[in-house]
């Protein structure tokens, strides 16, 4: 008798363990935040589907339309405050650059939480027709833009 309750305590055991470590699963921290990003040391990472026609005047394409239809690839914010936001979309087959093209920009805005940000921007557009825009903010040591804040789209050809 005692030999065998000794035996069903074992197999208890074992067989508790063992679901409990087939059923765990990775758990990761929820924030309260609705971006899905981190409160605070970490940096908020946004991966999301995101589309959003964006101004020429950040691209340099000549010709053609106001803007162009590019999707989010990734959004990064520090504690910090410095800002990252990155770009894709495809040109036209008839505003295709011959060769690799970059073109420098600047933008400012003020977020949804009257952050006031002075992007640096990179557009760089391959003869295939991919462009990749991104979106830099540096702050300084008092959270204040590194940017040369001159405003919306001031760019400059870099072939």
């Amino acid at each position: 008798m005692i030999f065998m309750n000794i035996i069903l305590q074992k197999i208890s055991v074992a067989l508790l363990f063992t679901g409990l470590t087939l059923g765990s699963t990775a758990v990761q921290a929820q924030t309260g935040n609705q971006e899905g990003g981190s409160k605070g040391k970490g940096a908020l990472v946004r991966k999301v589907d995101y589309t959003e026609c964006i101004t020429n005047s950040l691209l340099g394409i000549p010709g053609g339309s106001p803007c162009l239809t590019m999707s989010q690839e990734k959004y990064v914010l520090t504690p910090s405050g410095n800002a990252m936001s990155v770009w894709q979309g495809t040109v036209a087959a008839t505003a295709r650059p011959s060769k690799r093209r970059v073109y420098n920009s600047t933008w400012n805005e003020t977020d949804q939480r009257g952050v006031f940000h002075s992007y640096t921007t990179v557009a760089v557009t391959s003869s295939d027709g991919s462009i990749k825009l991104t979106l830099t903010d540096k702050k300084d040591a008092d959270g204040n833009s590194t940017g040369n804040g001159n405003g919306r789209g001031k760019g400059k050809d870099k072939m």
